[in-house]
């Protein structure tokens, strides 16, 4: 042991409270004082300062301790900061008695961390016991917690002593709240609140003694994966942005909620008031919508990026994870309305699930950090290209698994993201269905990493994502962009390399996605008038089995239709609907064909070889225009050579490479 003093506790929190304004001023005025004193040209050092201010923290630290101590030790003589007076209880007037305290074993950070994990097992302990709510007693260690946020000691011996614990606190703040109100209060969430925080700050520091260990331990951080998952989730929820996490800690965080939802581990705590109704039971929906804890990791990964791409850029186990992603299931379970309605309903089947709210946006929100990392060479950029792979893949693999379903929109946004983001990789790929896999550029070490897809998986990621016709028009406008920088880059890319033939073979692959999709959404109207066809056969029967060669023009059959009183035939009723599809398309595809001459000349801009005149009417602002003056100016300069070709090659070239991909 230590050396023991005697003390007055309540003297020792007044000088614990002298210490901590001390080191509050310290800290506010010391960057003053040291401004104003380099602006006037001082000799004086003060190089010493930040390392006196950060000694004030720890000796107000130290003292904080060695109070909390003193005061327990008061209590175990009998001592009770309440006292009975007027048959209430009240403030305690009489001061706690001197005490024995180790005044070295408290002197110290770790003690102070241990010290803080026992008070919380003890607090937790009586709660459990008691019945009672353990978040009044629990502020005094989270607002310790809140003070060693940047003491990598202190969160290294708390996070050691009391991670299994702290896996489980939301559960227990919930199972001893309020009997009415949310799942978790604002004492609740306030609690949590400071334990997130402190969490994020210790997969964040590295401890003193061992600079390249984080002060969360890998036994700490295994205690908290493998503990509760609704209450890991919430210390998520109600802590930092993702920003403050370290990304490896965060990455298997969000691994392990990752694993439990697909294993079916989650298990939510009940709603306070019951449900003795439907409303009831609707209400809960969304209280599970609103505390997931599996939208929280992703929200924090998300918000990170790096943790994201962590996860999904994993060579070996990303693909299990985008398949948890890529998916339709982002919804809350739903429940039974049997108990509301009455048995009679299921005589036909059983019910399904009602009152189930989808969001997809924090998979969505993961999904689109999880590919947003740099374009380079880095380990970052190697990430986010196998994120694309696996998310491409995993895409086709739902599209086979559910024929004719459809991802949740946010979802699909985040697939068009992604394609817009390795636009160039994906026309590459065109064409080629062997294999997926992220490479450095021309399979050479120290080159950026780029991504190869199989096109049967490419065209089952662009068939989810391009459904509207707003998404077709935003991704065919990704494409145009695009023309100019596959012109520049045959311009600049010193191989053989034709980027304006892969750019047409993506746009032909689209094409055959918009022709699909124009033709069922015709085939629609073609059903309709297949079905009033056989409707009118049938009724024509009756008079004689009526033929015409031409059932459907303008001739006896309209006028037969017209005297029964049905509604007049006009063109609309036709089943040509999916050969005019296909014709509209190939129109649209066409005027694409035939504009290509504004992408084409912009690129030559950016390649450098073409260098507009200052007067142009048709280059404004370090962009082509098109208009009557670029109609003229490419008319009359034809001929001229750029980049190795004429304009007119360059223009011919990038027509006929999208017209041969039609």
């Amino acid at each position: 042991m230590g050396e023991f003093v005697g003390v007055d506790p309540a003297n020792l929190r007044e000088l614990t409270a002298r210490l901590q304004r001390l080191h509050d001023v310290l800290a506010r005025q010391t960057p003053v004082v040291q401004q104003k004193m380099q602006k006037w040209g001082s000799e004086i050092g003060f190089a010493a300062l930040p390392s006196l201010v950060a000694e004030a923290l720890d000796d107000a630290r130290d003292m904080t301790a060695r109070t909390g101590r003193a005061y327990e030790l008061a209590r175990e003589k009998g001592w009770s900061p309440l006292a009975p007076a007027g048959g209430v209880l009240a403030f305690n007037q009489d001061p706690p008695p001197l005490v024995q305290l180790d005044w070295t074993a408290l002197g110290q950070s770790a003690g102070q961390a241990r010290h803080d994990a026992a008070e919380l097992a003890r607090i937790l302990g009586d709660a459990t016991a008691s019945g009672t709510s353990p978040a009044e007693a629990l502020r005094s260690v989270a607002e310790s917690l809140r003070g060693h946020l940047d003491d990598a000691d202190y969160l290294a011996a708390f996070w050691d002593s009391i991670a299994p614990l702290a896996a489980g606190l939301a559960r227990r703040l919930h199972d001893r709240g309020p009997a009415a109100g949310p799942l978790l209060d604002a004492s609740a969430a306030t609690l949590l609140a400071a334990f997130g925080a402190a969490l994020a700050a210790a997969s964040r520091l590295r401890r003193p003694e061992r600079p390249g260990d984080p002060a969360l331990s890998r036994a700490a951080l295994d205690a908290l994966e493998s503990g509760d998952p609704w209450s890991v989730g919430m210390l998520l929820k109600y802590g930092p942005p993702g920003s403050s996490w370290d990304p490896a800690v965060l990455a298997g965080l969000t691994r392990a909620l990752l694993d439990a939802r697909h294993a079916g581990k989650i298990s939510w705590p009940s709603p306070r008031q019951g449900i003795g109704s439907e409303a009831d039971a609707a209400r809960y929906q969304r209280e599970m919508a609103g505390f997931d804890p599996v939208a929280a990791v992703l929200t924090r990964a998300a918000e990170n990026g790096e943790a994201a791409r962590q996860v999904l850029g994993d060579p070996h186990s990303g693909l299990a994870y985008a398949r948890m992603l890529v998916s339709d299931s982002w919804h809350t379970p739903g429940y039974d309305r049997t108990p509301f309605v009455g048995d009679y309903l299921k005589a036909d089947g059983p019910i399904p699930p009602q009152g189930q709210i989808f969001d997809a946006a924090p998979a969505a929100a993961f999904l689109r950090a999880a590919v947003s990392a740099p374009r380079g060479t880095g380990l970052d950029a190697q990430r986010s290209a196998w994120s694309v792979v696996h998310i491409v893949t995993a895409t086709s693999d739902f599209a086979k698994a559910n024929p004719g379903a459809l991802l949740p929109h946010e979802i699909r946004q985040a697939l068009l993201y992604t394609a817009d983001r390795y636009l160039p990789d994906f026309a590459k790929s065109v064409g080629h269905d062997f294999s997926s896999m992220a490479l450095p550029r021309g399979n050479e070490a120290g080159n950026p990493w780029v991504v190869v897809v199989r096109s049967s998986h490419l065209e089952a990621l662009l068939d989810q994502a391009l459904q509207e016709p707003e998404e077709f028009g935003t991704f065919t406008g990704m494409m145009n962009a695009r023309v100019t920088l596959a012109v520049a880059a045959t311009i600049k890319d010193p191989s053989d390399a034709d980027y304006v033939s892969e750019m047409a073979g993506l746009y032909g692959l689209v094409q055959r996605l918009h022709n699909d999709q124009h033709f069922v959404n015709a085939q629609l109207k073609d059903e309709e008038a297949a079905r009033d066809q056989t409707a009118l056969a049938l009724f024509t029967g009756s008079f004689g089995a009526l033929s015409f060669s031409n059932p459907w023009g303008p001739g006896a059959i309209a006028q037969f239709l017209t005297g029964t009183a049905a509604p007049a035939v006009d063109a609309s009723l036709d089943t040509g609907h999916a050969l005019e599809a296909v014709k509209e398309n190939a129109d649209a595809f066409r005027d694409r064909v035939l504009h290509i001459e504004v992408p084409v000349v912009q690129g030559l801009v950016v390649a450098g070889v073409l260098r507009p005149p200052n007067d142009a009417p048709w280059f404004r602002s370090g962009m082509v225009v098109p208009d009557a003056h670029l109609v003229e100016w490419i008319s009359e300069h034809a001929e001229t050579r750029y980049g190795g070709k004429s304009l007119q090659q360059w223009i011919r070239a990038a027509q006929e490479a999208m017209r041969m991909q039609q």
